[in-house]
């Protein structure tokens, strides 16, 4: 045998012996990777849209929760399958007989490992997928309606539609759009509610 063939066989010896070290390596520096690209997650997407859910119309705002939560679901798994590829599960203190066992037990962690890693990359993206998803519902969900009796009221020539704020000290005030019309009862000419004002 050849010196390079020997140094080539006694690497494969290595490597060999030592794939559980190996496997238990890559799965510490994916688990920092996914724990890394989570908490990149939490701090660039989770940028102010709304304040909060309560401006989002009702449907959309259980399905922003939802989405949420099972995002909060998939990243935790993805955090604990991440930690058990890295470090193992915790299990009885088995001593093991042979160099036959050690050899089997060795390549099902390995194989465990590896398909603990793939299954905690897959729940990852599809927890940033699923906060993605609810920052965008957040962001593009219809509004919701403010509440409040819709009235109509017609001063002169001029009609008012909007959200009656109030109606005191002989003094009626509308909210129409995000300015408030305040308009004295003398001069009124016509009040009723209304379903929806006219666009």
């Amino acid at each position: 045998m050849s010196a390079d063939m020997y140094h080539w066989a006694r690497k494969l010896h290595e490597l060999r012996f030592g794939q559980l070290e190996v496997a238990r390596r890559q799965a510490e520096s994916w688990r920092t990777g996914l724990a890394g690209l989570a908490t990149l997650l939490g701090v660039v997407l989770v940028v102010k849209g709304r304040d909060g859910f309560s401006g989002v119309a009702g449907g959309w705002r259980w399905a922003a929760v939802v989405l949420l939560a099972l995002a909060l679901v998939l990243l935790v798994a993805a955090a604990l399958l991440a930690l058990s590829a890295a470090h193992g599960t915790p299990a009885d203190d088995e001593i093991l007989g042979t160099p036959e066992d050690l050899r089997d037990w060795t390549r099902a962690e390995v194989g465990r490992i590896g398909r603990f890693l793939r299954l905690a990359l897959n729940l990852t993206l599809a927890g940033v997928a699923a906060v993605v998803a609810a920052v965008g519902v957040t962001w593009l969900a219809p509004a919701q309606e403010p509440s409040g009796t819709l009235v109509q009221v017609d001063v002169k020539d001029i009609r008012h539609c909007g959200r009656l704020i109030s109606a005191a000290d002989r003094e009626i005030v509308v909210a129409v759009g995000k300015t408030w019309r305040v308009v004295r009862l003398e001069d009124v000419t016509g009040l009723e509610t209304v379903e929806k004002c006219p666009a």
